[in-house]
């Protein structure tokens, strides 16, 4: 398999990428533990994740792929979780601007 595109995709995506996968055919050995692993951890439905994203995108801040895939496999409880997220990649962000992704991440839940 040739890599054409790479980004980073939260959870809930790649379980519904690696069931894709599953249904076009028999799966790896690593692809079926990923498979297994993500069935476990995935902390919410990929419709879910996709309204979460929206709001996040919404949101006045410039989140990264990788940070909007963070925000959304981890679900941060508190604002710190958030800022060390937001922090990886240098991303300042306001109290209010916190509050916000906060609130969006615990109406998601």
């Amino acid at each position: 398999m040739e890599l054409t595109k790479e980004r980073a995709v939260s959870a809930p995506e790649a379980l519904k990428i690696m069931e894709k996968r599953q249904k076009d055919g028999e799966l790896s050995y690593e692809q079926q533990n990923t498979l297994t692993h993500l069935e476990k951890t995935a902390k919410m439905p990929v419709k879910d994740a996709d309204a979460l994203e929206k709001a996040l995108t919404g949101l006045d801040l410039k989140l990264s792929d990788k940070q909007m895939a963070m925000l959304i496999t981890l679900l941060p409880k508190n604002a710190d979780e958030i800022r060390q997220i937001l922090a990886q990649e240098k991303t300042d962000a306001t109290d209010e601007q916190v509050k916000a992704v906060l609130d969006a991440v615990k109406s998601a839940q």
